[in-house]
């Protein structure tokens, strides 16, 4: 049995972390982000179910966190990257597609240098956990 490393438990808790705080902006305060973001849409639905996946993410990557060995999260660490990447493009292709403002343009491109930031954690932490 391989034992997690110690990039690998940075960036569980670097999921956890962020995927509370997101799944918090949410849900709990959606009007508030919807409003601050200026998002365009007045469906709050999107960003409960965006709210919703990373409570999931951050409770899981929680729980990944006290496994002592990395078969244990390899297949959930592998998800979270594939879910990494999936985000990634939708927001990718929706600053390309759709006319936001200013603002809104401006949080679309934090969020992808987020996603992006998470996504070279999580492939630098599996490359790292596969020696």
């Amino acid at each position: 049995m391989t034992e997690i490393k110690k990039i690998t438990k940075i960036s569980l808790i670097w999921y956890t972390v962020a995927g509370f705080l997101f799944a918090f902006m949410f849900i709990v305060l959606t009007d508030f982000t919807m409003s601050f973001m200026q998002w365009p849409y007045n469906d709050p639905i999107d960003f409960w179910f965006q709210g919703g996946t990373m409570l999931v993410l951050a409770i899981t990557t929680l729980l990944a966190l006290f496994k002592k060995e990395w078969e244990g999260i390899k297949l959930f660490f592998f998800l979270v990257i594939i879910w990494d990447i999936m985000v990634l493009i939708m927001d990718i292709v929706a600053v390309a597609i759709l006319n936001f403002s200013e603002t809104t343009f401006l949080f679309m491109i934090t969020f992808i240098i987020l996603l992006s930031f998470n996504l070279v954690i999580g492939l630098v932490s599996w490359m790292t956990q596969r020696r």
